[in-house]
């Protein structure tokens, strides 16, 4: 029986590997997740952008998802807020313009941070005020874009 750190470490293989399937011929399959589906992989992308400080992925619940974040910023109360945020903003949005929010950015004196809306949730990306924030923008946008295609056909 796997304990909760080996079942992490089993999924992390199977996401970043793929899983082998064998044909009743014998031959092995290599599968991975669909673009859009890893979840893991994308918030890998994301927080390797310079001056970022991590990534979660939030179900609109405020579910934990994913996460790649260091060991001083702890994920649960962060994802409860982005959870929160992200339905207001889902809320009020229209009454502010038209559509639903895609993104937002929030600024303080010690940093920022980035949340973009999916089918799935939210993606929140905190990061230092010296962050190029039209690069983590397009990045976010093109990983928003693809988990819509993936899982809105």
């Amino acid at each position: 029986m796997l304990d909760r750190a080996g079942l992490g470490d089993t999924l992390d293989h199977a996401i970043i590997e793929g899983a082998a399937e064998t044909t009743p011929e014998g031959a092995t399959i290599e599968t991975r997740p669909a673009p859009g589906r890893d979840f893991r992989g994308l918030l890998r992308e994301l927080v390797a952008l310079d001056h970022t400080s991590g990534g979660l992925i939030v179900a609109p619940d405020g579910l934990l998802i994913a996460a790649r974040l260091p060991g001083e910023i702890p994920a649960e109360p962060l994802s409860a807020l982005a959870a929160t945020l992200g339905r207001e903003l889902e809320l009020q949005g229209p009454h502010f313009r038209r559509g639903t929010f895609p993104m937002a950015q929030f600024a303080t004196g010690s940093g920022v941070a980035f949340l973009g809306s999916t089918p799935v949730g939210f993606i929140v990306l905190p990061g230092d005020r010296s962050a190029n924030w039209e690069v983590i923008r397009g990045a976010l946008r093109a990983v928003v874009g693809t988990i819509h295609r993936a899982w809105t056909g």
